[in-house]
């Protein structure tokens, strides 16, 4: 009977310290809250179109991830995400196509943030 509770218990303390990898979702949400605004007397409306998705590799956060405010401990997912930038003026609306390489993680409070460590633009 020892032996099945210290298993149990053995097992949920491992899965409740594995950190969580982030969805197509959580990554549209994330950098939608980033790119995503309403116009303003000062800025354009701007929206996203999420393209594609790929998710990389991931790995807990190191010092060059802490430098840039990943937290300590955190796991960080690389992913290249394809999207549309949407900027509506008042005479036009222009669409801008990023693909980024980006980190995603959750930040201190738990939400899902996306980090961009690169863009190119393949239609120029």
């Amino acid at each position: 009977m020892r032996t099945l509770i210290f298993l149990f218990i053995t097992i949920s303390f491992f899965c409740s310290t594995q950190a969580q990898k982030p969805t197509a979702k959580d990554i549209t949400n994330g950098l939608k809250s980033t790119w995503e605004n309403a116009q303003s007397a000062n800025r354009e409306k701007n929206t996203v179109t999420i393209n594609s998705i790929k998710l990389g590799t991931s790995e807990k956060a190191n010092s060059k991830h802490q430098f840039e405010g990943v937290p300590k401990g955190g796991l960080v997912t690389n992913a290249k995400i394809d999207f549309t930038q949407n900027k509506f003026y008042s005479n036009e609306t222009q669409h801008v196509r990023r693909i980024m390489t980006a980190w995603v993680f959750k930040d201190q409070f738990g939400d899902w943030k996306v980090m961009n460590a690169g863009v190119v633009y393949p239609d120029k």
